[in-house]
């Protein structure tokens, strides 16, 4: 019976100390001052957005600022940027951000990611001759023909046709040249590509050409006087 009882005596006295020490922690953390999270209700994909971290309205530096799986640590303006990512139209797109710092508690906020639509301009060829023609098809990101999108080349402008299209002239280029082309258009993120223009008749062109060509006649003579060679042996061998 004395053994039970000291039995029983442990226990509750482990748990008095147990729910004892949680209350004193709880109270501690009430006692903490509280974070806050200054931020945009909304933000457009793809674009960045700053977050301030204050605590009874003055700014926290040095505070940790996840959002997106990505964290960053506020400047000394209690400022934090990040970028929103890209968002499905009709997907869940709010987001949490979460700012923490030893010595304050923590807190939990949720922002929206507004769904923005991209126009991409389309060139089937990458690579084109000088002063040859191509088309340049305007699309949004869900593969959409984008009309009256602005398509700009060469330090030149150009509005997409009701097909979406632009006829556009590659410039005349001394050697192989790099070329941007962008599409844009109001309410829509606007895209660029690389295009590459190469001369049709350059110095280095028609080089490499007649060395090609210098190359094919020295294997023609070659084979011809081998050939010739071995016509003259069958004589001799015939005559003995």
């Amino acid at each position: 019976m004395r053994i039970k009882k000291s039995i029983i005596a442990i226990l509750v006295i482990f748990l008095i100390s147990h729910f004892s020490s949680s209350y004193i922690t709880n109270a501690e953390d009430e006692n903490l001052p509280d974070l806050t999270i200054e931020y945009p209700s909304q933000v457009n994909e793809s674009f960045p957005f700053f977050v301030t971290i204050k605590s009874n309205n003055i700014s926290i530096g040095n505070a940790t600022v996840t959002f997106n799986g990505k964290t960053n640590v506020t400047n000394s303006s209690g400022m934090a940027g990040f970028s929103a990512p890209r968002v499905l139209p009709d997907g869940d797109n709010s987001f949490t951000i979460t700012a923490f710092k030893e010595g304050y508690n923590s807190t939990t906020v949720h922002i929206t990611v507004a769904n923005v639509p991209q126009v991409f301009p389309i060139v089937i060829v990458s690579n084109i001759a000088e002063e040859t023609s191509f088309v340049v098809t305007a699309i949004d990101d869900e593969g959409r023909i984008i009309d009256n999108a602005t398509i700009t080349f060469n330090n030149k402008e150009y509005m997409s046709s009701i097909n979406g299209t632009v006829t556009l002239a590659a410039p005349s280029v001394k050697k192989t040249k790099t070329f941007v082309i962008s599409a844009t258009k109001p309410g829509y993120i606007d895209y660029s590509i690389f295009i590459t223009i190469y001369p049709a008749l350059s110095p280095e062109n028609l080089v490499g050409f007649f060395i090609v060509i210098g190359i094919c006649i020295i294997i023609i003579v070659t084979t011809i006087v081998i050939m010739f060679m071995k016509h003259l042996k069958r004589k001799r061998i015939n005559r003995l």
